[in-house]
């Protein structure tokens, strides 16, 4: 169990800081003017700018392996930069080689891949839902080495609700 809230925390951390990406469009030249060179493909979630969810109060609910555990409350006073949370990844010594965040209708999809320590885990996520009210996560994720008697691939599912402002 200890291995599946772990790797909720981590696909968390990586998806409460996704956002959907933006893409840019070349206009349309005047008349006369070549038209522009095609737009380059979007730079994937690990670019600056993106941001999570918006501040205040979240409680998160987290189902894994069957089991529902008790919500949490979190309390973000700013909305958090992707480099931000790869900064938290890293001082609760997680390696990411891997964080890629594409937008898909109702949210995005993201694909991931971390070491915690000498396990390897590899995430696949699809996120519904807004970054200003309510979102839900749901996560695949396959653990290399897997640790025993827990189910690889394991499918951890996450419910955030923005509850209002922060309280001191």
């Amino acid at each position: 169990m200890r291995f599946a809230i772990a790797a909720a925390t981590v696909a968390l951390l990586l998806a409460a800081c996704g956002g959907a990406e933006t893409t840019t469009t070349a206009e349309t030249p005047a008349a006369g003017e070549a038209p522009a060179a095609p737009a380059a493909a979007p730079e994937p979630a690990m670019a600056t700018g993106l941001t999570g969810p918006s501040a205040g109060k979240w409680r998160s609910t987290t189902t894994a392996m069957g089991m529902t555990m008790p919500p949490m409350e979190i309390c973000y006073d700013k909305q958090m930069s992707m480099e931000e949370a790869q900064a938290i990844q890293q001082s609760a010594g997680v390696e990411c080689s891997e964080n890629t965040y594409n937008a898909a209708a109702g949210g995005m999809t993201g694909r991931s891949v971390c070491k915690m320590g000498d396990m390897t885990i590899t995430s696949d996520m699809k996120v519904t839902g807004d970054f200003a009210s309510a979102y839900t996560m749901e996560i695949t994720s396959s653990m290399d080495p897997a640790p025993p008697g827990m189910p690889n691939p394991s499918t951890t599912a996450i419910k955030m609700e923005r509850l209002g402002d922060c309280t001191p």
